[in-house]
């Protein structure tokens, strides 16, 4: 199933979740959504999510150099980034139960395990 669409708006939080773990680079970071079955349209697709989390202040960057001599830069999560995490996940939350919630009261309960 192409979930693209259904975690477009969650992005963010997951991003966030991933780098609340580790400092990581982007390509690493598209490759642990992978992991979760959450894939991005391509490479590139989650260059503009790391941005708009750094523009938000959510995460601080740094360059480093690699063993080959390639320059990358890594994100890291900051105290503003924590905060925005913790209320997303909350809404998260709140919004999973109102749906499971209309689901089962839909169905007669029968449905949803």
């Amino acid at each position: 199933m192409d979930n693209t669409s259904l975690i477009k708006g969650h992005l963010e939080m997951c991003v966030l979740s991933i780098l609340s773990k580790k400092k990581s680079y982007g390509y690493e970071i598209m490759k642990e959504l992978e992991r979760h079955n959450l894939r991005l349209k391509g490479v590139g697709s989650i260059y503009p999510i790391l941005t708009k989390l750094k523009d938000q202040g959510c995460v601080d960057t740094y360059r480093e150099i690699t063993e080959s001599g390639k320059v990358r830069v890594y994100y890291e999560i900051n105290e503003t980034g924590k905060v925005f995490l913790r209320k997303r996940i909350n809404e998260w939350l709140t919004l999973q139960k109102d749906i499971q919630s209309l689901l089962q009261q839909g169905s007669g309960g029968d449905l949803i395990p």
